[in-house]
């Protein structure tokens, strides 16, 4: 499964390589396409530990990505109609597992992968509360790729809510995997291989 092209994109969270803003930037209400630039640095400074990654360091930066990105609507889209169906507790369980999936798989292999690739902003839009954020991306190996970030805004912030590669919304086909795991087996067995997963 990681080794599809969407999969891997998306576990990696599209992330590619930017500039950071500067201090007197961060203090100002940020653009979208600021916030995006701000979580691709963020996670572009997480190293291994076995190439002299600091896990101070490292922990910091994940925590800035997870504030930037909105993993409870990621969680609740990824879902979809099994959400409501999980009591409260499940719910925060779900999303503890996830925020855990993106600091120590997604994160990291994301650095890895797009390290030292171009980024080109192409057009940020803005309607009302959302916004779209058009990047391109030149990989070796896939050409060039376009990579969309899609953002809300609550209380004057802006957070990231999903990422599309290609016109393809990688938060919908998450949801699509997780949906034939439940249906096909169970809840439980989605919490399983989920858990498997970080204990990799």
């Amino acid at each position: 499964m990681r080794s599809t092209r969407y999969f891997l994109c998306w576990l990696c969270l599209s992330v590619l390589s930017g500039n950071t803003l500067s201090a007197q930037a961060a203090m100002e209400p940020e653009s979208p396409a600021q916030l995006v630039q701000r979580l691709v640095h963020a996670i572009n400074s997480i190293k291994p530990i076995t190439d002299g990654g600091n896990p101070v360091l490292n922990t910091t930066a994940a925590q800035e990505a997870n504030a930037i990105l909105d993993i409870p609507a990621v969680g609740q889209r990824t879902l979809g109609k099994h959400w409501q169906a999980r009591s409260p507790q499940e719910q925060r369980e779900f999303l503890a597992i996830l925020e855990q999936l993106f600091i120590k798989i997604a994160y990291p292999k994301s650095a890895e992968f797009f390290h030292g690739l171009d980024i080109q902003i192409a057009k940020e839009q803005i309607a009302g509360q959302r916004a779209t954020v058009k990047t391109t991306v030149k990989h070796p190996k896939e050409g060039l790729v376009s990579v969309d970030y899609r953002l809300l805004q609550e209380s004057a912030q802006w957070r990231v809510q999903d990422i599309l590669l290609d016109d393809v919304s990688l938060a919908a086909n998450l949801q699509s995997q997780f949906n034939k795991i439940i249906t096909e087996n169970s809840y439980a067995e989605l919490l399983r291989r989920m858990r498997d997963k970080l204990n990799e």
